[in-house]
């Protein structure tokens, strides 16, 4: 509600200005009355100035994994209130363009300030968008709306980025905000402190690059932590192909292999490391992403089927003696939807690799008991195109040394406070609604 009532007086502001924009100006009387039979001419639409807009998403849920009693939650993921517009300016090739996206925390927990999502200000035109702001970078959306998208939404619990884009090591999805020492495990991330260029879709062919700057070096310039993204999109009918990159510096994920005690279960060292990779020394951690998705549709309705691969390198080179220098490990997803009528079935499977490593000075380094795959099934019932309701169910086998988690929602005592081969499972009913 906080939230809420921080974003009051932006809509009292623009609401008078929406209303402005669909009204439009008034049509000149002709000089010459059209004869009796001539239908008027329809006035031509003014820009939007204004849209309100937002996703409510909640699900009633349970949570739990071996040695910790199953929670109930309300779980709100994803829910959020939000406005956006654009205003053509003197060119015709020329629009301004805005967001402001703010998370709607109505189950009481965890309010947020407003802008605190996907938010930016920029242009716009035939040649594409130029902005900046706080926004999910384009490794992180290059499968949204695609035919290889998750079948799930990409929100709660049962999102693929309790695999996809994390390392393990308990990572959940987490914010780029420079100038703290937090490592940033992973790769499903919204940048702060962004300029971005989204190109317009030519032939099919779409890009995206993105650039977080490094406002907050150090005064000596070792450390200068900033984030490189780019993407590329095929989609033609049917058929959906993609790539992604990206690149953190002085993002320090390797400092998250060595994490603190959880529960009754004593701090192990990753890997064999005799000691922990600190968030004071520089390193750089990139990772890559391909996938395609086709969609077959027939008299028993339209089935989806997509397919990802990615890999993950973390890197720390000047890591103290015996630290980890290098953690490199792969992964994929399948996945299937078929939707018949108002009827929605959904399925998705992914596999993470144990990976490889290094450490520094040499030594023995395994990273044998580090693999896991996450299983999520569910059914969806759609009311309207806006509003459905469903039900799902989600777990993630961990093997001996593995903490892969729920990367977003979930009870705290389970999400993000996942053991060693502990195997977190989620179920819940939920209702979705796009304003």
């Amino acid at each position: 509600m906080t939230a809420l009532r921080t974003l009051l007086p932006v809509l009292t502001l623009t609401l008078p200005l929406s209303a402005l924009a669909q009204t439009g100006e008034p049509a000149k009387p002709a000089e010459t009355p059209p004869a009796a039979s001539a239908k008027p001419a329809a006035a031509p639409e003014a820009p939007r100035l204004v849209t309100i807009y937002g996703t409510l998403n909640v699900n009633f849920q349970t949570t739990k994994q071996q040695g910790v009693s199953s929670r109930l939650a309300v779980s709100t993921d994803s829910t959020n209130i939000g406005v956006r517009g654009s205003l053509g300016l003197s060119r015709k090739w020329l629009s301004a363009t805005y967001q402001c996206e703010t998370s709607a925390a109505f189950d009481g927990i965890n309010p947020a300030g407003i802008c605190g999502r996907n938010s930016r200000v920029g242009l716009s035109g035939p040649w594409g968008t130029l902005f900046y702001g706080n926004w999910d970078t384009p490794f992180k959306a290059v499968a949204y709306g695609t035919k290889a998208d998750d079948p799930f939404l990409n929100t709660d619990v049962y999102g693929y980025q309790g695999i996809m884009g994390s390392p393990g090591f308990n990572y959940r999805s987490s914010a780029w905000v420079t100038g703290t020492s937090t490592p940033i495990g992973g790769f499903d991330v919204r940048a702060s402190n962004s300029v971005a260029y989204w190109s317009p879709k030519l032939m099919g062919l779409s890009a995206k690059v993105q650039y977080s700057a490094n406002e907050f070096e150090s005064d000596n310039g070792v450390l200068s932590p900033q984030l490189y993204g780019a993407a590329l999109n095929f989609d033609w009918g049917p058929l959906s192909v993609l790539a992604a990159f990206e690149f953190h510096e002085d993002a320090y994920a390797l400092a998250l292999a060595n994490p603190a005690a959880v529960g009754s279960a004593p701090r192990q060292a990753a890997f064999g490391s005799t000691a922990a990779n600190s968030s004071a020394i520089s390193s750089k951690d990139w990772a890559w992403r391909v996938g395609a998705g086709y969609q077959i549709v027939t008299p028993a309705g339209a089935t989806t089927v997509g397919a990802l691969f990615e890999q993950l390198t973390l890197g720390q080179e000047t890591a103290a003696a015996g630290a980890v220098t290098e953690f490199k490990r792969w992964a994929a997803q399948g996945s299937l939807k078929h939707r018949i009528t108002d009827h929605e079935l959904r399925a998705r499977f992914n596999v993470a690799d144990a990976g490889d490593c290094t450490l520094a000075g040499g030594g023995a380094c395994s990273t044998d008991g580090y693999d896991a795959q996450m299983l999520s099934v569910g059914y969806a019932y759609h009311f309207a195109p806006s509003t459905q309701a469903y039900v799902s169910f989600t777990k993630i086998w961990n093997e001996q040394n593995a903490q892969y988690t729920f990367s977003i929602g979930g009870a705290p005592a389970v999400a993000g406070a996942t053991r060693r081969n502990g195997d977190p499972q989620a179920l819940g009913v939920g209702i979705r609604h796009a304003l």
